[in-house]
């Protein structure tokens, strides 16, 4: 078995899209996945299913091991080190691959990269009333360059700022606990910019770049500054799975 390697910097990004998950699919999830998927309604069951197999398969892919057998858990909150709600991790094998994941009406997206931390977000339709959430969430200067906008161009220019706050608190291990009215994204600037928000000792300063999947989906990858590696756009059962190249971990203990 081997771990496919990143060259310095790179991230991959996946778009999935809605799928029904049969049962051989939902047999590579954990128990407390298949009982996350029990308690859902129907369409958001089909859509955490999808998104979950869809990680697995390609988290086993760059592992060098089966989708079933990688496991998975968090790391430590920056903030307050409460385990239940820190970033996303491979609890096994030991690798050195970092990942994200985010859903949007059935569509998901993960980012994944090497030795770097990064979030990203992914938007179909918003799913909070703009007009109010806005207020709360957006600074000052994000706030003018919204309401400046003619009526019609404010729906994108808010799922522009939103994707990419939500990318950041995500990068940084915090997610919407965090004080969105302290980051500044710069919605008025075509990625990629830099947006300065950390939790010491962690990193401070963020690379937003906004992968391009259409008119209808909103995205953004957030990465450590200095992080010039290439991002590649990839599309789940398009695109082939990836293929491990360097020596992996012995098989999970039972």
């Amino acid at each position: 078995m081997s771990q496919q390697r990143f060259p310095a910097g790179a991230a991959d990004i996946w778009l999935g899209v809605p799928e029904d998950v049969d049962e051989r699919g939902l047999a590579v999830l954990s128990s407390a996945e298949r009982n996350r998927v029990r308690l859902l309604r129907d369409r958001a069951a089909a859509s955490y299913a999808a998104a979950h197999v869809g990680l697995r398969r390609i988290l086993g892919g760059y592992l060098g091991v089966e989708a079933g057998e990688v496991r998975l858990g968090r790391t430590l909150c920056p903030e307050c080190a409460d385990p239940a709600h820190g970033p996303p991790a491979v609890v096994w094998p030991a690798t050195r691959l970092t990942f994200n994941l985010s859903r949007a009406d059935g569509f998901w997206l993960l980012g994944v990269s090497e030795d770097r931390p990064l979030g990203v977000d992914l938007e179909a339709e918003p799913r909070i009333d703009p007009e109010l959430t806005a207020p709360l969430a957006f600074t000052p200067r994000e706030l003018a360059h919204l309401h400046g906008l003619p009526p019609g161009d404010r729906r994108a220019a808010f799922l522009r700022c939103w994707t990419r706050k939500e990318a950041v608190v995500k990068a940084v291990g915090v997610g919407l606990a965090a004080d969105l009215c302290r980051i500044e994204v710069h919605p008025d600037r075509p990625g990629p910019v830099e947006v300065r928000y950390g939790v010491a000792p962690g990193p401070a300063v963020w690379t937003l770049e906004e992968p391009d999947f259409g008119p209808d989906l909103h995205a953004a990858l957030a990465r450590t500054a200095g992080s010039t590696g290439p991002v590649r756009t990839l599309r789940y059962g398009q695109d082939p799975l990836p293929a491990a190249t360097a020596p992996a971990a012995a098989p999970a203990p039972r």
